[in-house]
């Protein structure tokens, strides 16, 4: 009788730590699965933004710079100041270079040249297009822009990281130069970000 009531309790004893090993060995497998996929789904972190050439007063101007709030909370600053409409008789031309891993922009990563530059950034840039409008004081968040400089105090960069991009991509650390040209195909306004596309759960360093 004794004898059976000790096996009785050790097989109770072994079925809960069993369980626990199992809960506990299941819960670390769900929270440590991080797989180091090449591409797939990610988040964008802006680096820098600032114009292509400072000394050129291009018709549209983009004088943003990024500044430092918090520990936490980086935003953008600076004005927009256009001449001209920012509107659809312009195109827009995408260059992307990717950073080499042995150090080094590899221009071409990926271009792109399009027609009605303002309703296709104001589609690819999704939220971070309505954020910007509101940070910048802008009057209309609809095409076209019209001509007068904007000012912000200040813009949470991560405001500006919400874009319409595709929703699956390479990781790494990339540079998109976006020229403005006219109907004449002058250039008329140029300006880099520097930005990293990240896993989800990866944080900048």
């Amino acid at each position: 009788m004794k004898h059976s009531i000790i096996v009785e309790t050790i097989g109770k004893m072994l079925i809960k730590t069993f369980g626990l090993l199992l809960f506990f060995s299941s819960s670390q497998s769900e929270s440590l699965f991080r797989p180091n996929l090449p591409m797939g789904e990610y988040r964008i972190v802006i680096d820098k933004v600032y114009p292509c050439e400072k000394t050129k007063n291009y018709p549209l101007q983009f004088n943003w710079y990024l500044s430092k709030k918090t520990s936490s909370i980086t935003e953008v600053k600076g004005n927009m100041t256009f001449l001209i409409p920012f509107d659809d008789t312009l195109t827009i031309n995408f260059n992307f270079a990717s950073w080499g891993s042995t150090g080094g922009w590899v221009p071409n990563a990926y271009t792109l040249n399009t027609k009605k530059a303002c309703s296709y950034t104001k589609h690819l840039s999704g939220n971070a297009w309505l954020n910007s409008i509101e940070g910048f004081n802008v009057s209309t968040d609809k095409c076209p822009i019209p001509v007068g400089t904007y000012i912000t105090p200040g813009i949470d960069k991560k405001k500006l990281e919400d874009m319409n991009f595709p929703k699956i991509y390479f990781y790494g650390t990339y540079k998109s130069v976006a020229r403005y040209k006219n109907l004449k195909n002058e250039v008329v306004s140029c300006v880099v970000v520097e930005f990293q596309i990240m896993r989800p759960w990866e944080t900048p360093i």
